[in-house]
């Protein structure tokens, strides 16, 4: 085969499969596609989604239940990616894949970090010396969904209006879930304010809520936890008497109930710490994610806990309900979308 015949081939084959992708569909009736967001994290996903109602098409890159921090981009993400017109990222170093992702698209559109302005949790041995998951601090979730809105706002400004009633009401509903969290948390015993899960996903949450967090493996799930961290904590959860550690969605368990056998405390959960839950699990949304944890952390931490109330109904304090542990069976994987399929 010839130069030119391997250039027509490649031409061709490149065409094809651009008319046949999904990712920017054409109104029947000939109006133009909305615009097309690529999120990277299951958590910017909802919220941008929220955020953007008819008005834009938001599409994430992690499947519900996966691991930012071990996510290996696809041939898939890159074609969502390349014909996108804007990305929202974490930040903070989580997604340490992205630059290659974007690189690697082809074409060219705005990179919005949704971590800008927010003050982030310090730790020695993380990329760039910060901890990314500020998701779990609802005072800086609102930071990134103000950013988002910014940014979907400079790429419809005539549809302003609508995004920013979207994002004020979602922002409303963030304020009722900051309060029910305070609320639940301050039932907890001060001496059993601690929270053990296996990596240390939930610094952000402690310093909003005053709650003591140790994680085994360090704040990524790439860390590997040595014999003397096991060592420690054991001790720590020995000598404040914790009445329970925590399970993770993404991660494994192995070190949580290594733990729980040799101190006889019970190994709950799972909580939910990288991603949103799957179809299911009564986490399927950011809200209800943060509302799932609180309530496995109240309860399995000795506090009284009341459900999280529906718009416009009165809370109703349930009486203490002692935890029940959970099985840490791994989040079964989304349908593939086009931005998550893997080929």
């Amino acid at each position: 085969m010839t130069l030119n015949q391997r250039l027509l081939l490649l031409a061709t084959l490149t065409l094809a499969m651009l008319a046949c992708d999904p990712k920017k569909p054409v109104d029947p009736a000939g109006a133009a596609a909305p615009p097309y967001v690529i999120a990277t994290t299951t958590m910017i996903t909802d919220m941008a989604q929220t955020l953007a109602g008819e008005d834009l098409r938001v599409e994430g890159i992690m499947k519900p239940g996966g691991d930012p921090h071990l996510h290996k981009p696809s041939i898939g993400n890159a074609r969502a990616t390349g014909v996108s017109d804007l990305v929202l990222t974490n930040g903070l170093y989580l997604e340490g894949w992205l630059d290659e992702l974007v690189r690697n698209a082809g074409g060219e559109r705005p990179v919005k970090v949704v971590s800008d302005g927010v003050t982030p949790v310090t730790m020695e041995g993380m990329p760039g010396g910060v901890d990314p998951h500020f998701w779990f601090e609802i005072e800086s979730w609102k930071i990134a969904t103000g950013n988002v809105e910014d940014a979907f706002v400079a790429l419809l400004p005539d549809k302003a209006d609508g995004i920013r009633a979207r994002s004020n009401a979602y922002e409303a509903e963030l304020d009722r879930l900051d309060a029910w969290t305070r609320t639940n948390l301050e039932t907890i015993p001060e001496k059993q304010r601690v929270l053990i899960t296996s990596h240390d996903a939930f610094n952000y949450f402690g310093r909003a809520y005053g709650i003591e967090v140790v994680g085994i493996q360090g704040s990524s799930t790439e860390q590997e936890a040595s014999q003397r961290d096991v060592a420690n904590t054991i001790e720590l959860v020995r000598s404040r008497s914790v009445p329970a550690i925590f399970i993770e969605s993404s991660v494994n368990p192995a070190l949580i109930e290594q733990v729980a056998r040799e101190t006889g405390v019970k190994a709950l959960g799972p909580l939910f710490s990288d991603s949103i839950g799957t179809a299911g699990s009564g986490a399927e949304t950011y809200v209800a994610m943060y509302a799932k944890n609180v309530e496995i952390i109240t309860k399995g931490l000795g506090g009284v806990f009341t459900p999280f109330p529906a718009r416009g109904k009165a809370a109703v304090t349930s009486a203490p309900v002692e935890a029940v542990p959970t099985e840490a069976a791994p989040e079964a994987a989304a349908p593939n979308s086009p931005a998550t399929e893997t080929k």
